[in-house]
């Protein structure tokens, strides 16, 4: 008797779809009924309209062109933790700006490998993690694709955007195999910016319960109002068992190029930095030389230019609000995104190519796309049934103002 052994993992089967793929695909298929209206409008994938600083063309026509660097070394490997003068650049940044002292950088593929770099090196068999819904869906794939969906301990969120801190107290208490607590700050896709009082509460209590705390700081200076600085990096009393996460996709708009890095503290137990990089040498080896090049570039132009470029969404959050404004909504003061909730009582027949399982929110955002040519991520992909997620940072204003006329439209006919 022949056994078939080619199987796939069952940790990848029950890990969640890729929600932005999906949705892709769905602009893809409704996108004939469009071309002539302008297009679909994407207030979907989290990204950014602006360019790039112009210092990151120059970095890299440098890098390439200038005949004095001909063994510039672009086609080798790079260090595992990074080419040492980004790594400098970053061991700046993060003294001067967030009051990094005593922390090790490894630059790394995107912030999303930063974090799978963590989830390999902390949890094994047997243990958990916990997030807050609504969560960013590509933490629990992470820890899912490691340990399997029982590996994903999912708290609640208030109605603010504040992960609760009560629970959390509780479920540390009570489940001594959770081994890694994550939050976004500013949240994604809450929109919601937390309080260095609130993470320095969340620090102290992972510290007491000896677990290990990420914080995704990924959104670090898309805060409202400007110039303030949610991030509580610099925590009273030791933060040893805090990891960061930075990246450049978003601020400096460095999405293809992949480009982000962790922090971690020098006197973190069981030789952390020592075991990510065994991750990092097994994954990508080191971060492409070329994007690291064009990530120099961008922190010549500093944080005031992010500044700049973020202030120019105040209209755009304001108009996609104001679409939104019969329903309850969340966000609005960190990030690129704002949550609306639909109402319960809402009822939409459904059409032969809907699926009978499918959540309301999910059909409400398909409809959308093909209906009024807008498309959003719905809640269900984020843990958050019955909510809806808009990005304001996809499109130049005057193009987010013709989006959020749609959407307000496509409102107004599937909840009101």
């Amino acid at each position: 008797q022949q056994h078939n052994h080619r199987q796939l993992s069952s940790r990848i089967l029950e890990t969640l779809d890729p929600c932005v793929v999906l949705m892709k695909q769905v602009i893809g298929k409704y996108s004939h009924l469009w071309e002539d209206r302008g297009g679909i409008f994407s207030l979907a994938q989290g990204v950014v309209y602006w360019e790039p600083p112009d210092t990151c063309t120059k970095a890299l026509q440098h890098a390439v062109m200038d005949p004095n660097l001909s063994s510039s070394l672009l086609h080798t490997y790079s260090p595992a933790q990074g080419m040492p003068e980004l790594v400098q650049a970053l061991q700046d940044k993060i003294a001067t700006e967030n009051g990094l002292t005593q922390h090790d950088v490894m630059v790394t593929v995107g912030a999303n490998q930063a974090y799978m770099n963590v989830v390999l090196t902390l949890l094994t068999e047997h243990t958990k993690a916990v997030v807050f819904a609504p969560y960013y869906f590509n933490h629990v794939m992470a820890i899912q694709m490691t340990c399997g969906d029982d590996a994903v301990v999912v708290g609640p969120t208030s109605r603010e955007g504040i992960p609760s801190i009560e629970w959390l107290e509780q479920t540390l208490r009570d489940q001594p195999d959770i081994r890694l607590v994550t939050i976004v700050n500013p949240g994604n896709p809450t929109g919601v910016s937390l309080s260095k009082e609130y993470l320095q509460e969340v620090v102290d209590l992972c510290r007491r319960h000896g677990v290990w705390l990420v914080l995704d700081c990924t959104y670090e200076y898309f805060t409202k109002p400007q110039g303030h600085q949610p991030l509580a990096t610099n925590f009273e009393n030791s933060d040893e068992h805090v990891i960061y996460i930075f990246s450049l996709s978003k601020s400096y708009s460095l999405a293809g190029y992949r480009c982000g890095y962790t922090v971690t503290h020098k006197q973190a137990a069981a030789n952390l930095f020592e075991s990510l990089l065994k991750v990092q040498d097994t994954i990508p080896i080191g971060p492409p030389r070329i994007s690291q090049v064009v990530a120099l570039g961008a922190l010549q132009a500093g944080k005031d230019w992010v500044y700049k470029q973020y202030h120019t969404l105040d209209h755009s959050r304001d108009i996609i609000l104001e679409s939104l404004r019969p329903l309850v909504t969340m966000g609005g003061t960190g990030s690129m995104y704002v949550m609306a909730r639909l109402p319960e009582s809402l009822q939409i027949p459904r059409s032969t190519s809907d699926d009978d399982d499918e959540a309301m929110d999910v059909m409400v955002c398909k409809r959308l796309v093909k209906e009024y040519g807008i498309a959003i991520i719905p809640g269900s992909f984020c843990g958050f049934p019955g909510w809806i997620r808009v990005c304001y940072a996809n499109l130049p204003p005057a193009k987010c103002q013709e989006a959020a006329k749609r959407l307000k439209m496509g409102i107004a006919e599937f909840v009101l």
